[in-house]
């Protein structure tokens, strides 16, 4: 069963207990989130459909599903643990100390875990047998307590004796969690003098998984030396003067408790993402119309050439992600093919020729069938069946496709085609033999750069929008997208970069000449995920008054760095590219704390210093020093001399360095880290 990612949510319930400097409690398990996100996997015996599976972990007894047959097997697979941050260590296991069923009919279960399906279905090694036909009662719930087990695989088998059908209300799975500590969001926090940073308190487990901070219990906050930074009551820290010092909070028990270096620096920056290459294959529809002499329809109005915006398209996109996105067509199709259908068929040249032969009381009326009536559309899966786009895309040859086509042509600015595709600033579309989702951006060669960006951004919009999961500018709490996306009109003196049709400033849609002044903090987001509470007065000469100026100012501004924060990449771009690639690269991705500066004095060495502390828990410290400008390579390796992090690899000015690296998803052990560059090589060891 294919499943798709949204974030698992863990309710947390039953009294808190504390012991030792750590709190028990009990968890829930919202497995209808774990199914819809991919964190977990379940096979049925017989075959059932999605809707009626999810009847059984929807969360309300009285609705059954129904089963047409006497006998029903249903296994979870738990793929990933359930957390929230890239702290989590990928075991893939979870525990249970409770199963609670009920059932619309009298009958009998049995329930087994392993930690393997071969263990599972042999009953060997890690298999636990924790109940045979045991009885339960029609309309009723039977709970079922034991050993806390650290599993992958539970698998329970029902049996109704006496019909032919079972009618199941509710499978409830609880597990007991240890909270040993809490950890400070973002790590480690950095500020300038005169500036303060909101900190967050997040809570870790045993296994170093991390959720959001549910205790209703007041936090307490310290700085070790205030002479360098202050923190208030509600976690906001302020720099005073250059230097360092460390940041503790603990619960007002102190029964967790946590700490952070905190650095106050002159400035700082977050490490750039990698580079990621976009595949595109480019289909042009254009065809040559011999009515116009044997021209093009953009020659014969004078329209802009399709080739030539795609090279302007890729070069806006190179430079507005810092080269972090890069845009390479692949393949191109200029041909005499039609995809645009009026009716029930494709238009024909005879068709496109009347329409287009620069009359405007023609085109107006084209304009009328495609807007008013609805009449033509674009035939996508055709388009992705004739150039066999689906089975590229599915072996990695292309990553999406570009569409130029005629105005009117019925095409979305962008459309997202394939399993699990969502709202893509149009509905989504299936497509059968597609195993990846498919981008394909309609353009059409009448606009112009800056409605080509504007096209890509409201892409850009759904995208993030979906990694989040909100964008509401009501909520109690903004997300970090919604504070982007401020401004000024929905936020009061609260502006940040705006959205794709309301700059900072604007008071109505395309508001982009507005020259009103209004604050914003727009320049925070250089330094993401570190916002701080720079602010500044802004209006239109920011992006000079027009269209492609704030287009290319808005895509500056969005984050595109590395490491992750609440579960999301820092790199926003990812999730407009390759949504599912990005979820994925969450999940298993550590974070890398931002780096200083190279320091205004040149070292005359190269040198790379001793990690520290060392042995570390989970996050250590880098130094590193560049004589000269280098392209730098950073890389830890195990005993055995695999590669398992890469920590830089970029071209970097000289200067000395610092890097915050957090290891929790590593085995302890000993590992080695290199610093490479074109004429120096050297190696230290750490432990972990």
């Amino acid at each position: 069963m294919k499943i798709r990612k949204i974030f698992l949510l863990i309710f947390f319930f039953v009294s808190f207990q504390s012991v030792q400097s750590q709190i028990f409690i009990t968890q829930s398990i919202n497995i209808l989130q774990g199914l819809n996100d991919s964190t977990i996997t379940a096979t049925v015996q017989p075959q059932i459909n999605s809707s009626t599976l999810r009847r059984i972990f929807d969360g309300n007894h009285l609705t059954e599903a129904v089963i047409p047959s006497s006998n029903f097997v249903v296994t979870l697979k738990f793929s990933d643990l359930p957390a929230q941050s890239h702290l989590v260590r990928q075991a893939g296991m979870t525990g249970i100390s409770k199963s609670k069923i009920f059932l619309w009919n009298n009958g009998t279960y049995s329930l087994e875990t392993a930690n393997t399906l071969e263990d599972l279905t042999n009953k060997t090694g890690s298999y636990r047998n924790l109940a045979s036909n045991r009885s339960y009662s029609f309309f009723g719930w039977d709970s079922l307590t034991f050993t806390n087990y650290e599993i992958q695989y539970i698998r329970m088998s029902l049996l109704n004796p006496t019909d032919t059908s079972i009618y199941f209300g509710e499978w409830v799975l609880d597990g007991k969690l240890t909270l040993t500590s809490l950890h400070v969001t973002p790590y480690p926090p950095k500020v300038l003098p005169s500036t303060t940073l909101q900190l967050d308190t997040k809570v870790l487990d045993e296994h170093g998984r991390i959720y959001p901070y549910q205790i209703n219990e007041p936090l307490v906050w310290n700085v070790t030396d205030t002479s360098v930074a202050k923190i208030d009551n509600t976690g906001k820290l302020r720099g005073i003067s250059l230097g360092n010092t460390s940041v503790s909070v603990s619960t007002e028990s102190n029964s967790l408790a946590g700490t952070a270096p905190v650095d106050v620096v002159t400035d700082f920056k977050p490490p750039k993402a990698k580079t990621k290459i976009v595949k595109v294959a480019l289909v042009i529809q254009n065809p040559i119309i011999p009515q116009f002499g044997y021209r093009r329809i953009h020659q014969k109005w004078a329209w802009y050439d399709p080739l030539n915006m795609v090279n302007l398209i890729k070069n806006e996109f190179l430079t507005a992600s810092d080269s972090v996105i890069q845009f390479d067509v692949v393949e191109t199709y200029y041909d005499q093919n039609i995809f645009t259908k009026l009716d029930t068929s494709y238009m024909t040249l005879d068709q496109i020729a009347y329409y287009f032969q620069n009359n405007s009381t023609l085109y107006s009326e084209l304009k009328n069938i495609a807007e008013v009536q609805g009449r033509i559309k674009y035939d996508y899966n055709g388009m992705v069946d004739y150039y066999d786009f689906d089975t590229k895309r599915n072996n990695g040859v292309i990553d999406e496709v570009w569409v130029y086509a005629f105005p009117f042509g019925g095409m979305y600015e962008s459309q997202l085609m394939g399993p699990g595709a969502f709202w893509w600033n149009s509905p989504p579309l299936a497509h059968p033999s597609l195993e990846k989702t498919l981008s394909v951006m309609g353009w059409n060669y009448e606009r112009g750069l800056p409605e080509a960006m504007e096209s890509m951004g409201h892409r850009f919009e759904s995208a993030i929008r979906q990694a989040f999961g909100r964008w509401d500018y009501n909520s109690p709490k903004l997300n970090n997208w919604e504070l982007y996306t401020s401004f000024d009109k929905v936020r009061p003196s609260q502006a940040h970069i705006g959205n794709i049709h309301y700059p900072p400033n604007g008071r109505s849609d395309y508001d982009w000449v507005n020259t009103a002044y209004v604050p914003t903090y727009a320049d925070n987001w250089f330094r993401f995920p570190y916002l701080l509470d720079q602010k500044r007065n802004v209006n239109c000469l920011e992006w000079m008054c027009g269209h492609i100026g704030y287009m290319r100012w808005w895509f500056k501004h969005l984050p595109h760095y590395a490491g992750i924060t609440d579960s999301i990449l820092n790199n926003w771009w990812h999730y407009a590219i390759d949504y599912y690639e990005a979820v994925a690269l969450a999940k298993k991705s550590m974070i890398v704390g931002v780096e200083d500066h190279g320091s205004n004095m040149i070292p005359d060495e190269f040198k790379l210093e001793q990690n520290y502390p060392n042995p570390f828990n989970s996050t250590t410290t880098i130094e590193y020093r560049l004589k000269k400008d280098s392209l730098v390579k950073m890389k830890v390796f195990d005993v055995l001399g695999r590669k398992v992090a890469t920590l830089v690899d970029e071209l970097k000015p000289a200067g000395s360095y610092r890097l915050e690296f957090n290891a929790s998803r590593f085995s302890s052990g000993v590992y080695f880290y290199t610093l490479k560059t074109d004429k120096f090589i050297q190696t230290k060891k750490w432990f972990f």
